[in-house]
């Protein structure tokens, strides 16, 4: 078997560039798209050509699909898996992009009554990382290119769906990377709730000062960029909320930093202040380019002789056709 039918349930950036990079892919595969914005979806499938066909069924593409992906915030994840669960297919793959993996495992567990769950994130890439637009005028086909393809499947997944997971990775131009859930999700605590914590804390400050007004009036690149993550309040409350002994972990760890650099600036001492954001500035290339080299993962790629392109990429896995069946 192979797979045949992708369907993608999101269509946002990161939705639109997996379409995208499937299409610019060498294997010939239908991709059907779903987003609770209908105008959206056609927007990818018309402007970006990135879809075969749209639908507004999740049960309809549920049923058709050999792989499904999920780029659904994770407060709508629950109730896609509750939408899809009885219409799954038993050879189906479902892989699971959202930003919280230990209750993606569950809710899985839970509403899935068939087919093979892997939790995974594909991580942007280095050259994109600057770009925090989420509409799909920023997406690529190689959004993810020379970066890592997270993956957290639960102990119960079969090590074809696994395998699958992994190509599918690859053929986004990803490198496989396994992770625990639970170490995932303690980690995104640092890298994605706090700054979007940070967001929501800087742009009030502003908003409550005299002549904030004016102020807005000047704000620039930084300022923008360092309140973007607003712009998903919604998921960052339900990240922070998820774990909070972590989240307060993380604001305390913040806010000492905050009170160390208030001192420093007290003390006017200019000439340490600058000496610890170039040591830090240093730090922060030296992770770009780490980032841009992608060194750090190690795992061979396995070798199908014999097979395909496709089946090297996707495996031996999807719908049964007739011959397969007789």
């Amino acid at each position: 078997m192979k797979a045949q039918t992708v369907g993608i349930i999101g269509l946002g950036r990161i939705g639109a560039s997996i379409a995208l990079a499937l299409k610019h892919s060498p294997l010939t595969l239908t991709v059907i798209g779903h987003d609770r914005e209908m105008a959206r979806a056609h927007q990818v499938m018309e402007q970006l050509e990135a879809l075969d066909r749209v639908t507004r069924s999740l049960p309809g593409l549920a049923a058709e699909a050999d792989i499904l992906v999920l780029t659904v915030p994770v407060t709508e994840l629950e109730l896609t898996l509750r939408a899809i669960g009885e219409d799954v297919q038993p050879h189906a793959l479902v892989l699971d992009m959202s930003q919280m993996k230990a209750k993606g495992i569950r809710w899985a567990a839970q509403y899935l009554r068939q087919g093979h769950y892997v939790g995974t994130v594909p991580v942007l890439a280095a050259d994109f990382l600057a770009d925090g637009r989420e509409s799909i005028e920023a997406a690529r086909a190689d959004l993810f290119h020379n970066s890592v393809f997270c993956l957290m499947p639960s102990p119960e997944t079969e090590p074809q769906a696994v395998e699958t997971a992994i190509n599918f990775g690859r053929l986004l131009g990803a490198t496989p990377y396994f992770v625990d859930a639970m170490e995932f999700d303690s980690l995104v605590q640092g890298v994605t709730t706090i700054p979007g914590l940070l967001a929501a804390a800087m742009f009030n400050a502003v908003h409550k000062a005299t002549g904030w007004r004016d102020m807005l009036r000047f704000a620039d690149l930084p300022f923008a960029q360092t309140t973007l993550p607003l712009q998903a309040g919604d998921e960052v409350a339900h990240l922070a909320l998820n774990d909070r002994a972590a989240t307060l972990r993380w604001l305390d760890a913040f806010m000492e930093e905050m009170q160390q650099i208030r001192r420093w600036v007290q003390e006017g001492d200019e000439e340490l202040l600058q000496a610890v954001l170039e040591k830090l500035d240093t730090e922060r290339r030296k992770w770009l380019l780490e980032r841009s080299e992608n060194n750090w993962v190690e795992i061979q790629s396995p070798t199908y002789q014999g097979m395909s392109i496709s089946e090297q990429l996707l495996g031996r896995w999807g719908r049964r056709d007739k011959k397969d069946e007789e």
